[in-house]
């Protein structure tokens, strides 16, 4: 379906313009693609995942882009009406759509945050390769060639995680976080999810429901309540001194200025659950 929808011929020598609505999808795009493609990313600086809507005047920036990247899986709730607005120029690839799910423990959700483990980008990154490639075919071999540069940093990060992470003790290996967004890394090295946002919320001025909380929490031998960088971490700090645990932050939508690009971001991750769960 790939190949029918982009019937794209490129300028002589022109880059191929990429327009992103994630910065890691930015990065991504930038590193397969190099000297032949100018990436865009529409995502504010320090803006929220999940309040974000494209501005008509990031659209504009948009203009003449062949491609435009999403992470899909309902991630930007906004992507239909946004497929209306663009030239038919433009496809839109959601580049988590191959990713297999992971389901939210509990629930019959599935967890979208799944840029949350190497292996995940690297099989996100085959689908920007094939559409690269169908969009801009004379350069393929360079675009395959960064491409399994980029696969093999992402084998390297996973490796490391598994090294380390396999340090746990069996029974610290419980990731409690705000809201349910480590699913995907908790699948890959073998961690227990849970989340506690919205139990939280529920428990505000029920002493029952917090009193059941705290009980749940000190059974799993919770060790931390992992908050969000870019999130207030006022309830669930209120949770932890309640517990006599900290918190520590965590990077989950993929968003944060102080560890720009995502080895920083996984490694943040790696090191600050480490520090915390005993390795």
């Amino acid at each position: 379906m790939l190949m029918m929808v982009l019937g794209i011929t490129l300028v002589q020598g022109a880059p191929l313009k990429i327009a992103s609505l994630h910065p890691l999808l930015s990065e991504m795009a930038a590193k397969l693609g190099g000297e032949h493609v100018e990436v865009v990313d529409l995502f504010p600086a320090n803006g929220d995942l999940h309040a974000f809507t494209p501005s008509a005047a990031s659209l504009a920036q948009a203009s003449g882009a062949r491609l435009l990247l999403a992470c899909g899986k309902g991630v930007e709730p906004y992507l239909a009406d946004l497929r209306e607005s663009l030239s038919d120029d433009t496809f839109v690839l959601e580049l988590g759509a191959e990713v297999p799910n992971v389901r939210v423990p509990g629930t019959r959700f599935a967890d979208p945050h799944w840029w949350n483990t190497p292996e995940n980008m690297k099989r996100a990154s085959r689908t920007l390769l094939a559409a690269l490639v169908q969009a801009d075919a004379a350069n393929a071999a360079v675009y395959t060639a960064n491409r399994a540069r980029y696969a093999a940093g992402m084998d390297a990060l996973t490796r490391t995680a598994r090294l380390r992470l396999s340090r746990i003790p069996q029974s610290n290996r419980c990731l409690v976080t705000g809201h349910a967004a480590m699913c995907h890394f908790c699948a890959a090295f073998n961690l227990k999810p849970i989340a506690i946002q919205g139990i939280a919320r529920e428990s505000e001025g029920d002493p029952a429901r917090l009193a059941a909380l705290l009980a749940d929490l000190r059974a799993r031998n919770a060790r931390c309540i992992f908050t969000e960088v870019n999130a207030s971490p006022r309830m669930l700090q209120v949770i932890a001194d309640q517990l006599g645990i900290p918190t520590a932050p965590l990077v989950m939508d993929g968003i944060y200025t102080e560890a720009p690009g995502y080895e920083a971001m996984f490694l943040h991750n790696l090191n600050t659950i480490c520090e915390h769960l005993g390795e």
